[in-house]
C-alpha cells in the first residue's frame, strides 16, 4: 500500500512539474480580427472599427509611425477591400463600416456581414502598403457592432480579438490585396479618412 502511495505521489509531482515547465503562448498582438453584421441596413446605425497606435516602437512621429493594414471580406469569404493606414503614436483612427470598409468594393455590392482582419505593421519605404506588410507590434483596435433586436437595432462593442499571423495568411492577404487592387483600378480600396467616429 505504501508503494502505491509513492509511486501515485511521484506520477502526480512528475505532472505538476511537466504542466507548470510548459511555455504559454502569448498573444502577439500582430494580427487581429472582428466581424460586422447589418451593415447598409437602412434602419441600423452604422458601425466602427477604432484603431490606435499604442506607441510601442516610440512616442514620437514619424519614427512610431505605424501601419494598420486592413482587410475586409463579405461572407461568402471573399476579399471585397483593403488597404493600410498610418497612425501616428498615441494616435486614434476610427473607420465606419459603411463608408470607409465597405462602399467601394470591387464587385459594386455592399455585404450586409462579413470579417474584418487587421494587421500591425511598420511602414514599408516610408509608406503603409497592404501588398507589402511588415509585422510590428503595437496597433490595438476595437469594433462596435450592429445587432437585430426585437424592433430596432443596438450597437455593442469589443476589443479586436488576437489570432496567429503565419507565413500562409500573410502571403495570402498580401496577394489577394494586391489581385484585388490591380483587378479594381480604384474599386477594392477601403478610405483610411478618418470618420471621427
Amino acid at each position: 500500500m505504501m508503494f502505491k502511495s509513492l509511486a501515485f505521489g511521484a506520477m502526480a509531482a512528475a505532472l505538476i512539474l511537466a504542466l507548470g515547465s510548459t511555455t504559454a503562448v502569448a498573444q502577439d498582438n500582430i494580427f487581429a480580427l472582428s466581424y460586422f453584421s447589418n451593415a447598409h441596413v437602412a434602419t441600423a446605425p452604422d458601425a466602427a472599427l477604432r484603431l490606435v497606435n499604442d506607441g510601442t516602437l516610440s512616442d514620437s512621429s514619424p519614427a512610431g509611425d505605424l501601419c494598420a493594414s486592413i482587410y475586409v471580406f463579405d461572407s461568402a469569404e471573399q476579399l471585397n477591400e483593403c488597404c493600410s493606414c498610418r497612425i501616428t503614436p498615441n494616435g486614434i483612427l476610427s473607420l465606419s463600416v459603411n463608408t470607409n470598409l465597405t462602399s467601394n468594393t470591387l464587385t459594386g455590392k455592399t455585404p450586409t456581414r462579413g470579417v474584418v482582419k487587421v494587421v500591425s505593421s511598420a511602414l514599408s519605404g516610408g509608406t503603409c502598403d497592404a501588398t507589402a506588410v511588415v509585422p510590428q507590434t503595437g496597433i490595438r483596435g476595437w469594433s462596435t457592432h450592429v445587432q437585430k433586436t426585437v424592433t430596432s437595432y443596438s450597437l455593442t462593442e469589443e476589443e479586436l480579438l488576437d489570432s496567429t499571423y503565419g507565413a500562409s495568411e500573410s502571403a495570402d492577404l498580401a496577394e489577394d490585396c494586391k489581385v484585388l487592387i490591380e483587378l479594381g483600378t480604384g474599386q477594392g480600396v477601403c478610405s483610411c479618412a478618418d470618420s471621427k467616429q
